[in-house]
Parts: C-alpha cells; sequence; structure tokens
C-alpha cells in the first residue's frame, strides 16, 4: 500500500480504477448535446433537437441538414426548454422587424 507524506494511505490510484471501463480508458460523463439543423429547401428556417432521441415526427431527417452539434452549456435556456417541452424547437432566420406583433 502506498502512502503519502502523513502516512495515510494513497486512495487514488483506487478511485481512477474504478472509472475506468473495460478497455483501460477513463470513462467520459455523457454530456447532453443538441444538433442544429437547416432545413433543405427553406434554409431560413432552423430546427434543434437533442442528439440522441430520434428525429422529431411530422418531418424527415433527409429534410433537414445538420449544421453543428453544441453541449447544452452552449445553448440558449428558451430553445433548451422548447426541446424539452416539445422534442424540438424551430425557428426562422431572416425575419424583418415588421413581423413582430404589435400587441
Amino acid at each position: 500500500m502506498d502512502l503519502d507524506a502523513e502516512r495515510r494511505p494513497l486512495v487514488g490510484l483506487f478511485v481512477l480504477t474504478r472509472f475506468l471501463d473495460a478497455n483501460r480508458h477513463p470513462l467520459r460523463l455523457k454530456t447532453l448535446r443538441y444538433n442544429f439543423f437547416v432545413h433543405v429547401r427553406h434554409p431560413s428556417y432552423r430546427l434543434v433537437t437533442k442528439a440522441d432521441v430520434p428525429f422529431p415526427s411530422g418531418t424527415s431527417e433527409h429534410e433537414w441538414k445538420l449544421t453543428r452539434s453544441r453541449e447544452a452549456g452552449d445553448v440558449n435556456a428558451e430553445v433548451r426548454e422548447a426541446v424539452d417541452q416539445n422534442g424540438y424547437s424551430l425557428f426562422r432566420i431572416g425575419l424583418s422587424l415588421s413581423e413582430i406583433p404589435k400587441a
């Protein structure tokens, strides 16, 4: 048993080996990721989904092009909430100010 300068057992190696997988690689914490898509025929429409869930019903993956994948911390809170609630977030780029409702 290894001891440190205070004569306490070193447990770091034990703790480290508990977090190794069968291939002896450190396990990586699974981080929640979001995929961002642009519509193939209507590129002003954007779709955001969780990366590890099936594509939303009502559309098909071949209608969308993956543009990026981001960790949850790099995704706007409102977008994350919409994805949690609906399974996706859909928005449009390039709106004009006149399209904002007055009331």
